[in-house]
Order: structure tokens, then C-alpha cells, then sequence
């Protein structure tokens, strides 16, 4: 083998280990980007849930209704447990 094919093996090897780190560097790039999305889709999700349970649409009320009566159980159980058990 002479210096000439040594070298260009070399040089081929050189290209074929640089595109590989490039599409690695890609791939992590690519992956951080998405979970980075799912974060912000989680928030917006918080805040558009969080304004339209305090509206004055048919979700906000139906939201108040349902902490009124989570409030009501949390009040009632308690008391029914004591007449079913020592009553």
C-alpha cells in the first residue's frame, strides 16, 4: 500500500467519524428541543386551564361548582362517619 491510499483511507475515515458526530450533535440538539416544547405545552397548559376555570364561561362555573362540593364532602364526611360509627 502505498502513502497515497494510506492517507486516503485516513481522509475517508476522518469524513465517515465527522458526519457521525454530526448527526450525534444533531440528535441531542433534536431531542433537547423537544422536550424543551413539552415544557412550554405543559405550562400553557396550567395558565389556559387556570383562565378558564376562573372565567365566567360554562367551564369556570362548572369548576366552582365542583370546589364547592369537593368543600362540602370534605365538611359532611366526617360528621356522617361519627353518627354511623359511635350513633
Amino acid at each position: 500500500m502505498s502513502n497515497m491510499e494510506n492517507l486516503d483511507l485516513q481522509l475517508s475515515e476522518h469524513e465517515r467519524q465527522s458526519r457521525v458526530n454530526e448527526r450525534a450533535v444533531s440528535s441531542i440538539k433534536s431531542r433537547q428541543r423537544r422536550r424543551e416544547a413539552r415544557g412550554y405545552a405543559v405550562m400553557a397548559g396550567f395558565l389556559g386551564y387556570g383562565k378558564g376555570a376562573l372565567g365566567e364561561g360554562k367551564f369556570g362555573k362548572i369548576s366552582h361548582a365542583a370546589k364547592l362540593f369537593c368543600i362540602g364532602f370534605a365538611f359532611l364526611v366526617p360528621s356522617l362517619l361519627v353518627w354511623r360509627v359511635l350513633l
